[in-house]
């Protein structure tokens, strides 16, 4: 997936959850729109280098859109929630996932009381799919969520019960930065995703984990990780 044409700033500060204060590489300071609800812990730190989409619309109130950022150990993290999305529907697409060999993909499909990102289908098999982006990593272990979601519980719940009724599901874990070795969920942060999450993997749902490989230029899917969700002592 390329990226738009970027602008190099320096971070200041989080204003909001969808505002940041940023510095343009002559000193003019703007404000860039955050997109994504998590808290981007370790991926967007006060003074780090930052890359911005800039977005022509008198509407906005922000010029910008946060993309890309430095990390402090080196490397970019990708911090777009929805990317993670596109990149699942990229791969789907081009038939570069072995384990979702399917040719028909719909997308923000309704079921119930939520909305499942993706429904998967081909020779009649039927496969739910909810894609989550990780931006934190911790000595090699991509974590999620790193800010409590109910949300986030509400769709396994619900993959699970389509697991029971005979459709497969898998939840996606996508790490948008390249040090993530492995995937595990952020016990600290959320433990009772961490517990639904084991949950419904007793249940039928099947877990996976991607990192990605990013540059200025573009993210793309670069290998699956192992996923750990033994709960940690």
């Amino acid at each position: 997936m390329k990226f738009p044409p970027l602008t190099s700033a320096v971070f200041i500060k989080r204003d909001n959850r969808f505002t940041a204060s940023v510095r343009l590489e002559g000193g003019t300071p703007t404000a860039a729109h955050v997109p994504t609800t998590g808290r981007l812990t370790g991926a967007l730190v006060p003074g780090c280098r930052v890359w911005l989409e800039h977005v022509n619309n008198p509407k906005r109130k922000t010029p910008y859109t946060l993309l890309l950022t430095e990390l402090e150990g080196g490397g970019l993290c990708s911090v777009n929630a929805i990317t993670a999305n596109r990149l699942f529907k990229e791969v789907v697409s081009h038939q570069q996932l072995t384990a979702f060999p399917y040719e028909k993909i719909e997308s923000e499909v309704p079921h119930g009381r939520s909305r499942l990102d993706f429904r998967l289908s081909q020779n009649g098999t039927i496969c739910w799919v909810e894609a989550k982006s990780v931006t934190f990593v911790e000595d090699g272990i991509g974590r999620f969520p790193d800010a409590p979601t109910a949300r986030g519980r509400r769709h396994l719940e619900t993959l699970a019960k389509l697991a029971a009724n005979g459709d497969k599901a898998s939840v996606v874990f996508i790490a948008q930065r390249g040090d993530a070795e492995c995937f595990s969920p952020y016990e600290a942060i959320d433990p009772e995703f961490a517990e639904t999450l084991r949950q419904v993997h007793q249940a039928g749902v099947a877990v996976r984990a991607y990192r990605c490989d990013v540059s200025l230029d573009e993210i793309r899917i670069a290998a699956e990780i192992p996923v750990m969700l033994t709960q940690s002592k």
